[in-house]
């Protein structure tokens, strides 16, 4: 009888155990943190990108230098529908913007296409020293398993353009 209580006990450890093994963690979000050279280019120059692949994709990007009014901040985001880019969003500091994204086949695509994304947010702003950051919900996206993205800042008055990290080129894949 004393054997069969400690039997049925250990075997109801080891059943609880199991159960618990193969219960699925909950998913962590991914992280990835890629530097851009700094000096590489004048009046607009990016130094640190992040992105962080969870309900949302988020970008936060730092620049070395101070933003001014005449810049634009683009975004090209690879959500492994390709080799190429599928969306892409820019806007400027301190100003409004819809809740689209553009659909793209390529880099240089301007098409009219635009996909509604309610809770898409952009942020950049010329007063305060914080990274210009987009946030998109993973819903407007197609709920992709892994993304990449292409930064690319532009001072419109000077000319002058800064890629992260380098032109046309993604950084390196987020899985959710």
């Amino acid at each position: 009888m004393l054997a069969t209580r400690w039997s049925i006990r250990h075997l109801s450890t080891l059943t609880l155990a199991l159960v618990l093994a193969a219960v699925p963690a909950p998913a962590m979000a991914d992280t990835k943190v890629f530097d851009d050279p700094v000096g590489d280019s004048t009046f607009v120059d990016i130094s640190r990108v992040r992105v962080v692949h969870r309900d949302s994709v988020i970008v936060r990007v730092r620049s070395a230098l101070p933003l001014t009014t005449g810049q634009l901040y683009a975004f090209w985001i690879d959500a492994g529908h390709g080799r190429r880019p599928d969306y892409y969003v820019d806007f400027r500091a301190n100003t409004g913007f819809d809740e689209v994204l553009r659909r793209v086949r390529y880099f240089g695509d301007r098409r009219s296409r635009f996909v509604q994304c309610p809770g898409l947010r952009l942020r950049a702003d010329i007063f305060a020293d914080k990274p210009v950051s987009v946030r998109i919900p993973r819903r407007c996206l197609k709920n992709p398993g892994s993304v990449r993205v292409a930064v690319q800042f532009k001072d419109e008055s000077m000319g002058t353009v800064d890629w992260a990290v380098d032109r046309r080129t993604f950084g390196p894949w987020v899985k959710r």
